[in-house]
């Protein structure tokens, strides 16, 4: 059994979903894919950015290992790393981080510059060069553009974004794709703080699409990875 903290010290942000395909975790991941594709009938999901309330919640795990099952289903995805504070994503799969999404906007950038390839079906965009004001630039009409440019290119746009009690910039980014997932710790969850972040981005226009319970153990095993419930916000 892997020990939680052990785990991340040795590089959890490489997806589960590649490393053990057929395990339960995985599995979950398959699931929350089914519950968002069948969460709007009427509108295409075609941008879904992942936030949490706090740091250290699974955010960027889902984002990683969300990304990853639909490009195992056949579709061509996108991962962005929009956490331009504290980037991660380039970790899970052994990437550098030096050219992102901030120098496709700084330096005009092609896509086939500036995105990774993970493989056939999965790309991912770094944050890119450090930025002094993010949130600017997260609000700038280049991204905007961006993202309207990106959604021709791929099947699935998984963007990952800082944690809303941190930072402005989820609510931000909320206003720019199609729906949101909101990522909570189990038992570390404050329900007061979990419905002020709710208000937060439905009062900024968002499309709330779910949320996602991480570290809830199943009682009849003792998995020492996440597992992951979905349910409606």
């Amino acid at each position: 059994m892997i020990n939680k903290k052990k785990y991340h010290q040795m590089g959890s942000y490489i997806p589960i979903s590649t490393k053990e395909p057929h395990s339960i975790i995985t599995e979950q991941y398959r699931k929350l894919r089914t519950n968002i594709e069948l969460s709007d009938f009427n509108q295409d999901m075609k941008t879904i950015a992942l936030t949490s309330t706090f740091a250290m919640e699974g955010k960027t795990v889902t984002s990683i290992n969300l990304a990853t099952v639909y490009a195992q289903s056949g579709k061509k995805t996108l991962l962005i790393d929009m956490d331009l504070r504290k980037p991660k994503i380039h970790r899970g799969f052994k990437k550098i981080n030096q050219i992102g999404l901030s120098d496709m906007i700084l330096h005009n950038l092609t896509v086939e510059e500036a995105v990774q390839v993970v493989d056939d079906h999965l790309h991912i965009l770094t944050s890119g060069t450090k930025l002094p004001y993010p949130a600017e630039f997260l609000m700038s009409d280049k991204l905007k553009e961006l993202i309207e440019c990106l959604k021709g290119k791929y099947d699935k746009i998984i963007i990952d974004t800082p944690p809303m009690t941190a930072v402005t910039d989820a609510n931000i980014i909320s206003s720019l794709v199609d729906g949101v997932v909101i990522v909570f710790a189990a038992r570390e969850a404050k329900i007061d703080v979990a419905s002020r972040v709710i208000k937060d981005l439905k009062d900024n226009g968002a499309n709330i699409i779910g949320s996602v319970m991480t570290r809830v153990k199943k009682k009849e095993h003792h998995y020492a990875y996440y597992y992951y419930a979905y349910g409606k916000s």
